[in-house]
C-alpha cells in the first residue's frame, strides 16, 4: 500500500523544530468488523462534493466541504479506472467557503476558479480568481444592474450552460419550491457577469415529501444528461425528499423544456436517506459513462451523519444511464457520528498504545447519548493496528459530548478513567479490569466540578510532586486548573489560577513533553482555531507556559481534540486529532533538538555559522540532519545560513 504523506506546516524556533506530516493510512484499523482503507480521513457530516482533475494527471480528484466550512482536497493517487483517494489538505488554500463551493474556469483562462458562499453575508457569492494555483482575495458577485447575485444559505446552487452558449449560467433553489435563474452574459474586466432572469425558471414548483406549505424547495441541484438525448436534465435533492427528483428535459440544448418529473431515482433501487440528498456524477471506473454519487446533507427525516456517501455504478449501455447500487459508504474511514475525542494509553500494559475514542452522541441507538469506543492495539509498538472491541467501554448513559482521560488516581498500579461531558462535569471511574476484560466502576463526580459546559480534562504532574494534577478545557475556551494537594493514592483537587491561555471556544488540552526536556508542555485544541502548542519554560516544580511559541496548524476541522503518543517506538510523536465530523486525523512529527548548534557545544556562535556555510558550499549537509535545517524546508541552503547568522549576531538563538 502506498503511504500518502504531505507536509502540513512547520513550527520553528532556534533550538527546536517541529515538522508535521499527515498520514491517512499509516496505521491500520478495524471498526465494526471492517478493515478501514483510509481510517484517518476525518469523518463526513453533511458532505458536499465536486469531482474534477485538479492536478491535470488524467484522473479525477475529489473536493469535499462539510461542517468545518473549509474544503478538503483528496488527490486521486490511483488512475482513471482504479481510484485511490488520499487526503492532501483539510483546508484548501485556507479559504472559508461556508456551506457551498463550486470550481469552474469562469474567466476562460485555462484554470479553475472558485465560487463560494460569502463569509459575512451567507446569501451573497464570493468569487476567487485562480492565480497560478493560488486564490488571492475575493469579490462579491453582482449582476449587470449592480445588485448582488443571491442564493439562500440553506441551498446548494449549481452552474450549468443551460442555453448552450459556451458559458455557465447560475441556478439556485428557493424555499418556495422554485428555481432562480441568472444568465451568464460574459466577462467584465475578467470577472463573470450575470443577468437575473427569473425566480421561477421553467415554472418548476416542487415542495418535497408530503409538505405543501412552501417550507422547502431545491436544496441541492445538478444538471446532467441522464437519458442520453444530448440535453441537460435536472437532478434535485430536497429537504423533504428521501430520494431524488429527476426533471426530464424534453426540449433541446438551447431551449430546455422541463415538464416530466420522476419522484424517486434511480428507478430500480432508489436512494433512500434522511433527506436533502446532493447528487453528483463522475466516471471513476474509466468505462466511459458517469456514475452516480449521492451525499446526504440530512433533512426532515433525521441527521444521517454516517453511511452518507452513496455510490451507484452506471451499468447502462450507450448513452443511456442505468444505475446499480454499490455502497452507502464510498470512502472507508473511521466515522462515529460527531465530535470525536481520542485518547492514547497503554491500558493493557503490553508495551503499545491503545486508542479510546468518544463522541457527542450515537444516533444508532436510543436515547442519543455519547459512547466511548475502545480500540485495542493488536499490533505492536513499532507497527500499530487498532481493533475495536465488540462492546462499548461503558454501557451506561454517560451523557453527551464525552471526553475521556486516563491516569492512576488511587495508586493501585492500574489506569483509571475520568470523563468530561456536555454539562461540565468530571466523572471518576476506577479501573476494575480483570485479565484482558476491561471494566470501570463509577465512583463520583470529582470535587463537585461544574463548569460552563463541554469539559475536556487532561491529567499530568505539573508541579512535580509525584501526583496527577487536573487541567480542564471548557465551552468558553478557558482553561481551569485544579492542583492535586493530596497524594498519588488519594487525590484532593483544589482550584487555582492558571495562565491566561484561552481560545475562542471549546478548549481541549493535552499534556506531553513535546520537546523532550523533562517538562510537560501544553497542546491545545479549539472550537475553530486549529491546534496550538505552548512550551513549558519552567521547571519540575514551577510550570510556565510560554505563549510566544504558540502557533496554529492549518485548520483540519471544528472542535479539534488532540491526543499524543509514540506509536512507532521512534523519535516521532504521533498526533491523533478528533473533530466535529466524528472521525480522526493522524499527524506525525519529529522533534529536532539542538537546531543551529552544529558542533554540539550547547550554544550558538560563529563556529556553528562556519560549519553550516562549509557544508552548504560543499553541498554535503546530510550528516547534520535536522540540526542544520534552520527554516524547516527539508534542505540546507543559504537561507539557513542567514537565519543562523541573524540569531547569533543578536545573541538570541535560545
Amino acid at each position: 500500500m502506498i503511504k500518502n504523506l504531505k507536509k502540513f506546516t512547520l513550527f520553528f524556533y532556534i533550538g527546536c523544530l517541529f515538522s508535521f506530516t499527515f498520514y491517512d493510512d499509516l496505521i491500520g484499523m478495524r471498526f465494526d468488523g471492517e478493515d478501514l482503507e483510509k481510517p484517518f480521513l476525518g469523518g463526513f457530516n453533511r458532505p458536499k462534493i465536486q469531482w474534477l482533475d485538479w492536478d491535470g494527471d488524467g484522473d479525477i480528484d475529489l473536493f469535499l466541504l462539510d461542517a468545518s466550512g473549509y474544503i478538503r482536497y483528496l488527490e486521486n493517487k490511483g488512475n482513471s479506472s482504479s481510484p485511490n483517494f488520499s487526503l492532501i489538505t483539510a483546508s484548501f488554500n485556507n479559504i472559508f467557503c461556508g456551506s457551498w463551493f463550486y470550481f469552474l474556469d469562469f474567466d476562460s483562462d485555462g484554470d479553475l476558479d472558485l465560487m463560494s458562499q460569502n463569509n459575512s453575508d451567507p446569501d451573497y457569492i464570493n468569487y476567487f480568481e485562480n492565480y497560478n494555483g493560488s486564490f488571492n482575495g475575493s469579490i462579491i458577485i453582482s449582476d449587470i444592474n449592480g445588485a448582488y447575485v443571491v442564493s439562500s444559505s440553506v441551498m446548494t446552487p449549481t452552474f450549468a450552460d443551460i442555453d448552450n452558449d459556451g458559458d455557465a449560467d447560475f441556478f439556485t433553489g428557493n424555499v418556495t419550491g422554485t428555481l432562480t435563474y441568472y444568465e451568464n452574459i460574459g466577462l467584465s474586466n475578467g470577472i463573470p457577469e450575470f443577468q437575473f432572469i427569473t425566480n421561477s425558471w421553467q415554472d418548476i414548483y416542487i415542495v418535497g415529501g408530503m409538505r405543501d406549505d412552501n417550507r422547502h424547495g431545491a436544496s441541492a441541484i445538478t444538471f446532467i444528461d441522464l437519458d442520453g438525448d444530448g440535453d441537460l436534465d435536472l437532478s434535485w435533492g430536497d429537504y423533504f425528499q428521501q430520494s431524488l427528483y429527476i426533471i426530464w428535459n424534453s426540449g433541446t440544448l438551447e431551449e430546455p423544456i422541463m415538464l416530466d418529473v420522476a419522484l424517486e431515482y434511480p428507478p430500480v433501487d432508489p436512494v433512500f436517506s434522511a433527506g436533502q440528498n446532493m447528487p453528483t456524477f463522475a466516471d471513476l471506473d474509466g468505462d466511459g459513462d458517469e456514475d452516480l454519487y449521492v451525499t446526504v446533507l440530512s433533512g426532515a427525516y433525521g441527521n444521517q451523519l454516517v453511511n452518507n456517501f452513496f455510490y451507484y455504478e452506471n451499468i447502462g449501455s450507450g448513452f443511456k444511464s442505468e444505475f446499480s447500487y454499490v455502497t452507502r459508504s464510498y470512502l472507508s474511514m473511521l466515522d462515529i457520528f460527531s465530535n470525536s475525542s481520542p485518547e492514547l494509553i497503554d491500558i493493557d500494559f503490553d508495551g503499545d498504545l491503545d486508542l479510546f475514542v468518544s463522541n457527542q452522541y450515537d444516533l444508532s441507538e436510543s436515547p442519543w447519548v455519547g459512547k466511548i469506543f475502545f480500540f485495542r492495539n493488536t499490533g505492536s509498538n513499532t507497527s500499530p493496528f487498532f481493533e475495536e472491541e465488540s462492546t462499548s467501554l461503558l454501557d451506561e448513559n454517560l451523557g453527551q459530548m464525552l471526553s475521556p482521560e486516563f491516569g492512576d488516581l488511587n495508586g493501585d498500579g492500574d489506569i483509571d478513567l475520568v470523563v468530561g461531558d456536555f454539562n461540565g462535569f468530571i466523572k471518576y471511574y476506577e479501573n476494575t479490569s480483570s485479565g484482558s476484560s476491561l471494566s470501570f466502576d463509577y465512583i463520583e463526580n470529582i470535587a463537585g466540578i461544574d463548569l460552563s459546559g463541554n469539559s475536556t480534562p487532561t491529567l499530568g504532574d505539573l508541579d512535580g510532586d509525584g501526583d496527577l494534577d487536573l487541567l480542564i478545557g471548557q465551552l468558553n475556551g478557558e482553561l481551569i486548573f485544579y492542583r492535586n494537594i493530596g497524594n498519588n493514592k488519594s487525590y484532593n483537587f483544589e482550584l487555582e489560577n492558571f495562565d491566561d491561555i484561552m481560545v475562542d471556544n471549546n478548549s481541549s488540552p493535552e499534556l506531553i513533553d513535546i520537546n523532550q526536556d523533562g517538562e510537560l508542555d501544553l497542546i491545545l485544541g479549539s472550537g475553530n482555531q486549529g491546534i496550538h502548542i505552548y512550551i513549558n519554560e519552567g521547571n519540575s516544580s514551577n510550570f510556565i507556559f510560554n505563549q510566544s511559541f504558540e502557533f496554529e496548524i492549518p485548520i483540519i476541522g471544528v472542535n479539534t481534540k488532540p491526543a499524543l503518543g509514540f506509536l512507532f517506538n521512534s523519535d516521532k510523536i504521533d498526533l491523533i486529532v478528533g473533530v466535529v465530523n466524528g472521525g480522526l486525523f493522524h499527524l506525525q512529527y519529529e522533534v529536532c533538538l539542538g537546531v543551529g548548534d552544529l558542533n554540539s557545544d550547547g550554544g550558538w556562535n560563529v563556529l556553528d555559522i562556519v560549519a553550516l556555510a562549509n557544508c552548504v558550499l560543499a553541498n554535503n549537509c546530510s550528516e547534520l540532519e535536522c540540526a542544520g535545517d534552520m527554516n524547516g524546508d527539508g534542505g540546507w541552503n543559504v537561507l539557513d545560513i542567514v537565519a543562523l547568522a541573524n540569531c547569533v549576531l543578536v545573541n538570541n538563538c535560545s
